[in-house]
């Protein structure tokens, strides 16, 4: 009796991340707007229902998709022990810029929008999608010696600022000014960064 709940966990476990990959690519592609599950669900070659079975709404679904969009960029963001965490913010702008990746971003400023307008329905999403890319650059800040007092606010500047340039970038295409402003942000935080460092030396 437990091997087959077992594999029939399994079996679910893979249907539901086959139905969010389909899903993914369809709103990447169409995006979300005022879209009821169905199209969703025909997108993914199911029923709404089963879709919903998977899911539970709508939005837990799209909290879903930001999450399966996301998986890729905290752990680059985050880097190891030893990093500059001014190069990772660089590399992680360069790969998260390209022609191929901005349309996810535009996916996630759209349910962004959304969530602004409920964000009660949406609290599931809203907690991704802020707090644990807050929690990922605050670890990030305390490896590069960041005082405790300022790795919230550090933090907070810092993904604003990037989805501020992510916003403008898309709006406008203006690529050049906007990399040169991300560039301008980047410096900024490396002289942060130098003089944490320098202090924690001089302590040592």
């Amino acid at each position: 009796m437990t091997e087959r709940v077992d594999k029939r966990t399994l079996r679910y476990a893979g249907r539901r991340e086959e139905l969010l990959a389909a899903v993914t690519d369809y709103v990447i592609a169409n995006g979300v707007g005022e879209q009821s599950i169905r199209p969703l669900a025909q997108a993914a070659g199911v029923s709404h229902a089963s879709l919903l079975n998977h899911f539970g709404s709508k939005e837990e679904l799209l909290s879903a998709v930001v999450e399966n969009l996301r998986q890729g960029s905290i752990p680059m963001a985050l880097g190891t022990e030893g990093d500059d965490p001014v190069e990772l913010l660089k590399r992680w702008w360069a790969a998260r810029t390209t022609p191929e990746a901005l349309p996810r971003f535009r996916l996630m400023f759209e349910i962004y929008a959304q969530a602004l307008l409920d964000p009660a329905r949406f609290e599931q999403f809203l907690e991704h999608f802020v707090g644990e890319w807050l929690a990922a650059l605050e670890v990030g800040l305390r490896r590069a010696d960041c005082p405790p007092d300022r790795v919230a606010d550090t933090a907070t500047l810092i993904l604003a600022q990037v989805r501020g340039l992510l916003l403008d970038l898309l709006a406008t295409g203006d690529r050049d000014r906007v990399d040169r402003a991300f560039l301008l942000f980047a410096d900024t935080i490396d002289i942060y960064v130098r003089s944490w460092q320098s202090a924690g030396r001089k302590v040592d």
